[in-house]
């Protein structure tokens, strides 16, 4: 989301709660590891990502390493003195108070939730500034996650709440301005309350940019796919897949989650005008930056490499397979070129999407 999305929704911030002592964690959570930067950092960068510049960072126990730690990220500090004492309810109170006259809404972390997709975020603004409800939290397969959208109404029966039940007492009391949101987002359900806790954020952080097929089929149910395209890529990322053997056979070891996970969403956004650019910036936003290049030019590539590459291979499958059928490259193309013979301009687009596909297929099957 760019920036002039931020001012047509009006201003947004983010309250950090990373006050607490990390009990059950045994080892102070917001500081911890998860790839090449600590959780706390994650979660900034996740707000920063989607323009927002208004970041409070509540904290309490290891307050000064919290404040040296981020010292460069350009955050707000407030500070729980009673952190020993009171919940994680009184932590997010001090943060709302700090940040509430500046913004129209805000969202509500733990500095244990590092990996949510700047899609997920998107949507929830989207949704709530759609004037329906005013306090929104996200859930995948059926579980509530972070972080929670609140609008300025939301935030103030936050701070008038007597904090029983904590924020689940808030939602308890919002009837129809609360909003559960179905997403396909892994990240908003994890975070690290125990050491296992912390291993699957670990193993997740492995796997994240390139989702599994389980997630794939989340995916294109979760954006309406018809039948007839759900099949058509499935038929893609068997033939890509079975091009992958070919030339891991001939020395060339290509990465098969991508070519799979790009074959079974180069669709995604089917149907609509630029669909393969569209699809691409999709994928994009939700964090599998891999996948959204192959789909941005499964369509017709802007190069072809010397040595095929993932690319490559799924804009082949695609030029291979018509419906769910697979076909030779000739008649993937027939109907087409007889459908736009009296238009040059997409005769010519179309000519050159098939000399790539001789190109390709003579390079992999001629090797």
């Amino acid at each position: 989301m760019e920036s002039g999305i931020i001012q047509k929704h009006g201003r947004i911030g983010a309250v950090i709660v990373a006050g607490g002592m990390s009990s059950r964690m045994k080892d102070f959570k917001p500081l911890m590891q998860v790839g090449d930067t600590t959780m706390i950092e994650n979660v900034i960068n996740n707000f920063r990502s989607l323009g927002i510049v208004d970041i409070v960072v509540v904290t309490g126990y290891k307050s000064e390493e919290i404040k040296k730690k981020l010292s460069d990220c350009n955050v707000s500090f407030v500070v729980n003195k009673q952190y020993e004492k009171n919940h994680m309810f009184d932590s997010i109170c001090l943060g709302i108070r700090s940040l509430a006259p500046a913004v129209e809404m805000a969202f509500l972390s733990p500095a244990d939730s590092p990996f949510v997709q700047r899609f997920t975020l998107m949507k929830m603004v989207e949704e709530i500034e759609e004037g329906k409800h005013c306090l929104i939290q996200p859930s995948f397969d059926g579980k509530d996650g972070h972080p929670l959208l609140l609008t300025k109404k939301a935030l103030s029966h936050v701070l008038k709440h007597d904090g029983t039940m904590g924020l689940q007492g808030v939602i308890s009391k919002m009837g129809n301005d609360f909003m559960n949101m179905s997403v396909v987002d892994p990240g908003i359900i994890l975070d690290a309350d125990t050491a296992n806790d912390y291993l699957k954020l670990i193993e997740y952080n492995e796997s994240r940019k390139c989702p599994s097929m389980e997630l794939c089929k989340k995916i294109q149910d979760y954006f309406h796919m018809p039948d007839e395209v759900m099949a058509h890529s499935s038929k893609v990322a068997i033939v890509a897949s079975d091009l992958s053997r070919l030339l891991c056979k001939k020395g060339i070891k290509l990465n098969t989650n991508v070519i799979l996970a790009a074959g079974m969403l180069h669709d995604i956004e089917g149907g609509k005008p630029e669909h393969a650019r569209k699809g691409g910036e999709l994928l994009s936003h939700m964090g599998y930056e891999q996948v959204s290049q192959i789909v941005r030019e499964h369509m017709v590539l802007d190069s072809i490499s010397d040595v095929p590459t993932e690319k490559e291979v799924v804009f082949l499958a695609d030029k291979m397979v018509k419906g769910e059928k697979l076909v030779n490259i000739e008649e993937r193309f027939a109907a087409k070129e007889e459908k736009y013979k009296d238009n040059q301009a997409a005769l010519q687009s179309i000519k050159l999407r098939k000399k790539q596909a001789y190109e390709i297929y003579h390079a992999i099957f001629g090797l």
